[in-house]
């Protein structure tokens, strides 16, 4: 098994999406764990973006240590 991890981006246009589609929802955007990225589009800062990589870096390869990890983006 290969695994590939994709952190969430965001952009105006999903937000306004979501809380039209699912106005009940849990508001996943947080402007203090994100930063612009240009156009709209929202993406987690980098410091805590490594801590989430090296989470998963750490429990992949744990839970399942003869998989790989093509990529986390």
């Amino acid at each position: 098994m290969t695994f590939e991890v994709i952190f969430m981006t965001y952009s105006y246009v999903h937000i306004k999406i979501n809380e039209e589609a699912f106005p009940n929802r849990l508001m996943l955007y947080d402007k203090e764990l994100m930063t612009g990225r240009g156009m709209g589009k929202y993406w987690y800062k980098e410091a805590l973006r490594k801590k989430g990589e090296e989470f998963f870096k750490e429990n992949l390869k744990k839970y399942f240590p003869k998989n790989d990890i093509i990529y986390i983006i």
